[in-house]
């Protein structure tokens, strides 16, 4: 494993674990770990397991206890984490001219978000964050990526963006929108040496390796968690997309369904919302929606969205899965008519509603006699 001497696993009382890693000499590091962060040298790392809702101020007494329960050297790098370590820590090496990239890690993403975005919606993130809770799923990725060459500060700071690239790559490659989680910790180390490395980005061997070899350890990690992304429905995915009830009962109305059929039609709807081949469906919908928001179509005109998501086609396909033809009747009086035409959803997402409750009212009026 190049500079990395041993990976030891302690298993400690009530499941707890902590990984020990020693290298074959003293190591430059650079780090947000709790213990010893920022720029140090040092022969040791680990990470310690901490109890799920682990609430404690006097952190630093706790990490450095560790310290002294396993004999480890004061100025060892020290990270923290609720997930399993003994079944989670993974490791991965990759070969490059220069020599060995090592990577290590546990992963966890019970608090995953999306860089940038606001921490709002706490009742659904409490509920989904007690749900993994009892499953005992913890929360946080440390990562360990050690070069094979001396860096110089600015190729430390290098080296961290093919890390932190490859740490969201796994977690996509698991399913998850999501760029990481809000207490991700991660550390660069590298030999001690006079002629140091500059470049360590994406387009150089070592850069490669280790964002290559994240990406494998935290999707690992995560596969051996049984973690991935939490499922969707169609109307979840719409209602993210901006599309209300009200909109969805408009459109039905638009159709002909009266007050008396509208609680029938809800629960219909839920029904086929939740069918897999129609989740299938609609999620296809919106991923080519938002490529082509981006331009990213192949052929596709500077500014246009391609006529297939937007004039009915792939909206009439939908409906026809719930309701056969009854639903791509629905669905052409719908476009025609445009009942969602004043409100801010994209066209495609206009068209993807169009076709969902047309196959729901296809459905009714071929069996029920109102």
């Amino acid at each position: 494993m190049g500079y990395v001497k041993s990976v030891e696993i302690h298993e400690e009382e009530d499941y707890m674990a902590t990984a020990v890693m020693r290298f074959t000499e003293r190591m430059e590091v650079l780090s947000n770990a709790p213990l010893n962060g920022g720029t140090v040298s040092t022969d040791c790392i680990f990470i310690m397991q901490v109890p799920h809702k682990w609430d404690c101020m006097d952190y630093m007494t706790v990490l450095k206890d560790k310290v002294a329960q396993y004999s480890l050297p004061e100025d060892s790098v020290g990270f923290m984490t609720a997930a399993e370590v003994k079944y989670v820590f993974t490791s991965v090496d990759d070969t490059v001219p220069e020599g060995e990239v090592s990577v290590m890690a546990t992963a966890g993403v019970t608090n995953c978000v999306c860089a940038g975005d606001e921490l709002d919606r706490w009742e659904e993130r409490t509920k989904r964050s007690a749900e993994i809770t009892r499953r005992l799923l913890g929360g946080t990725i440390n990562i360990v990526a050690v070069a094979p060459v001396p860096l110089s500060e600015p190729g430390k700071v290098n080296l961290m963006i093919p890390l932190v690239e490859g740490k969201s790559l796994g977690m996509r490659d698991r399913g998850y929108e999501e760029t990481g989680t809000t207490s991700d910790a991660m550390a660069v180390v590298c030999p001690i040496g006079e002629d140091r490395v500059e470049f360590t980005g994406t387009g150089t061997n070592v850069g490669m390796a280790v964002g290559r070899s994240v990406r494998k350890a935290v999707a690992e990690c995560l596969r051996k968690r049984g973690e991935s992304a939490e499922p969707r429905d169609a109307l979840t995915l719409l209602g993210k997309a901006g599309v209300t009830c009200e909109m969805l009962w408009e459109c039905a109305s638009a159709c002909g369904l009266g007050e008396a059929v509208k609680e029938e039609f809800f629960d219909i709807l839920r029904s086929m919302a939740e069918d897999t081949d129609i989740c299938t469906l609609v999620y296809g919908y919106m991923v080519s929606g938002r490529l082509a928001d981006c331009g990213c179509i192949y052929g596709q005109m500077d500014g246009e969205t391609p006529d297939v998501l937007v004039d009915g086609t792939l909206a009439m396909f939908l409906a026809g899965k719930i309701s056969e033809s009854r639903g791509g009747d629905a669905t052409i009086d719908l476009v025609r008519m445009h009942p969602l035409n004043e409100y801010r959803i994209s066209d495609y997402v206009e068209n993807l509603t169009y076709g969902l409750v047309a196959g729901v009212v296809g459905y009714m009026t071929g069996f029920s006699d109102d």
